[in-house]
């Protein structure tokens, strides 16, 4: 059997919209999986080609319904839900929401050239902050800012990238980087911050060993806990770097952008459970988990 071979997942990128009554999120509906060996460590799936795009799904898990024919990367909502920013061919676009469906006709794109990834809404929706992944000289790949219309773009800080907003210090943006000693060594991601008010870059906590890949750290609404992706699952810590603890155990997938998606009210998260070694039609689909108690509960199924 070929072990190089993994299942995809057909949810992928879950967002929750800000009004809290649906989340949405990317879905390639899987019809099948057949087991050409025999044996169930390796299969192939078989997907339903014509209902792929993105969905929504009303808060109660009721009502499923695709909304837009394309996948989208990294969708992240406008504070007051009526545009969505995401990543397509490497490029930002944003596109306005109408309460039921997206707007095509209004789909603006905001960057040219380069790479470009991670989008993310300041507080006061008047700025997004970014991630480019290509260096073409100094103060060139890392985290950057631009006005919500594409205009205004800044420099920020150098190979970073993850980045998102605090949403106690509007000012305030949090990124990933790889530290490295003087001698080119990695040690592993840390956490730093960039407040633009004083143009000032801080480091902010150490997030692991020098094989950990820690991605996405998202603050609660309230901003008194931030979530990230580390090594295939999902852990939270508080506001100050200190009490971190593991949430989910059974695998948190990030292959496609998203991992994870706060509730507005910040009491729950809804991810996409995912194993690499899972070639069952179990896998691959959207669980909520209460942060609190660490109470799970499927959230979609495949057929």
């Amino acid at each position: 059997m070929d072990l190089g071979v993994i299942p995809e997942s057909p949810y992928d990128n879950p967002i929750w919209h800000p009004s809290g009554k649906y989340i949405g999120f990317n879905h390639r509906p899987l019809a099948s999986i057949s087991y050409p060996q025999g044996v169930a460590c390796s299969g192939e799936q078989h997907f339903s080609g014509d209902s792929v795009g993105f969905w929504l799904i009303d808060a109660d898990d009721r009502n499923m319904r695709r909304i837009f024919p394309y996948t989208i990367q990294t969708p992240t909502w406008s504070p007051d839900g009526e545009w969505i920013v995401f990543v397509a061919a490497a490029q930002i676009l944003k596109m306005r929401f109408t309460g039921t469906t997206f707007d095509s006709t209004t789909t603006t794109e905001l960057t040219f050239g380069r790479e470009n990834f991670s989008p993310a809404w300041s507080p006061s929706e008047q700025s997004i902050t970014y991630s480019v992944g290509v260096c073409e000289g100094p103060n060139s790949c890392g985290v950057w800012l631009m006005s919500s219309g594409g205009e205004q773009l800044h420099f920020l800080a150098a190979y970073g990238s993850f980045p998102c907003w605090n949403p106690s210090e509007p000012y305030e943006i949090l990124y990933v980087t790889n530290a490295v000693t003087s001698s080119g060594v990695s040690i592993g991601d840390t956490l730093w911050k960039f407040n633009i008010t004083s143009n000032t870059n801080s480091f902010f906590t150490f997030l692991g060993g020098q094989n950990n890949d820690n991605r996405y750290p998202n603050y609660s609404p309230d901003g008194n806990t931030i979530a990230f992706w580390s090594s295939g699952n999902l852990w939270l810590m508080d506001a100050t770097g200190n009490n971190r603890r593991q949430l989910t155990t059974k695998g948190v997938d990030e292959t496609f952008g998203l991992p994870f998606s706060w509730s507005p009210a910040g009491d729950k998260i809804v991810y996409t459970r995912y194993q690499s070694t899972d070639w069952t039609m179990a896998n691959g689909v959207l669980w909520m988990i209460d942060v609190a108690s660490k109470t799970e509960r499927q959230f979609t199924s495949n057929p």
